[in-house]
């Protein structure tokens, strides 16, 4: 469905792109794609409705939403699949969140239904919207709608009210999102163009001014964002370094098996 890339044409990918993303292992010599934006997976939460919360207190802290009891109704986790099981695993003290074996998977089940029974446990992808109208106090959250939250708050709620959390030294939920060329695009040369201008680093910047996701480049560093006003210093967390990405959890495809007893799992959590 994609066709090969023909990286003449894209010459910000060498110019600009993290060099540990110029040949990823996904695609090794980006000949199908390009980086687009990068991200973590960590835990949001209302700061002014929870002034004694902090992640880093607990042994594990991924294991705190397990002792929210008393704000029941008001902890939420991503509605996805592979971001909400790896949560569970890693609250079971499991890296591999790319895992088959059925009883690791199994466990970061019955993990997340005994949550759903602690603090009757919301599903949503839009975690900007529910952090910043207070339905939601504590939310399993991308960094990048994290950094976009002061659009979403209401008049009067400061961007301050407002933390993020996720492993500073990279031992944590990241990815990143894509480019490529469909296969018969009526006009692949201003496609790959089109590829180029995405990654020139001023474009990046003014991207990043819209949708709130950071983009793997070399300039597009944790003060350089704040410098631009793109990030407020206290959520400056969510800015994701070349090297915490080389140390982060990724994930990546899962066997036929290893696909059924996830989709299983998920459904299982999804019916509870």
């Amino acid at each position: 469905m994609i066709q090969p890339l023909n990286l003449n044409y894209i010459p910000n990918l060498r110019k600009n792109v993290w060099k540990s993303l110029q040949s990823p292992w996904y695609d090794v010599g980006s000949r199908y794609t390009v980086p687009y934006t990068v991200f973590s997976t960590g835990i949001a939460w209302r700061n002014d409705f929870l002034p004694d919360y902090d992640p880093t207190e607990f042994a594990n802290p991924y294991d705190s939403f397990w002792q929210m009891s008393e704000i029941s109704g008001k902890v939420a986790m991503l509605d996805d699949q592979r971001e909400g099981l790896a949560f569970g695993l890693l609250r079971n003290g499991i890296t591999d969140v790319n895992t088959g074996e059925k009883s690791q998977v199994e466990g970061a089940r019955k993990a997340i239904q005994e949550l759903i029974d602690k603090v009757n446990l919301r599903f949503y992808t839009n975690d900007y919207q529910h952090i910043a109208d207070g339905s939601i106090w504590l939310h399993q959250a991308w960094g990048g709608d994290m950094t976009a939250i002061g659009y979403y708050l209401p008049k009067g709620t400061p961007v301050t009210a407002v933390s993020y959390w996720w492993p500073q030294n990279g031992r944590g939920l990241m990815g990143n999102d894509t480019m490529a060329v469909l296969n018969g695009a009526p006009h692949p040369v201003l496609a790959h163009l089109f590829l180029d201008h995405i990654l020139d680093t001023e474009e990046a910047f003014l991207n990043m001014e819209f949708t709130g996701y950071q983009q793997p480049l070399a300039e597009m560093t944790p003060e350089a964002v704040v410098e631009a006003e793109l990030v407020p210093e206290n959520l400056l967390s969510a800015i994701v370094r070349e090297d915490q990405f080389e140390k982060g959890f990724l994930q990546g495809p899962l066997s036929a098996e290893g696909m059924g007893i996830w989709e299983t799992a998920w459904s299982e959590i999804k019916a509870t």
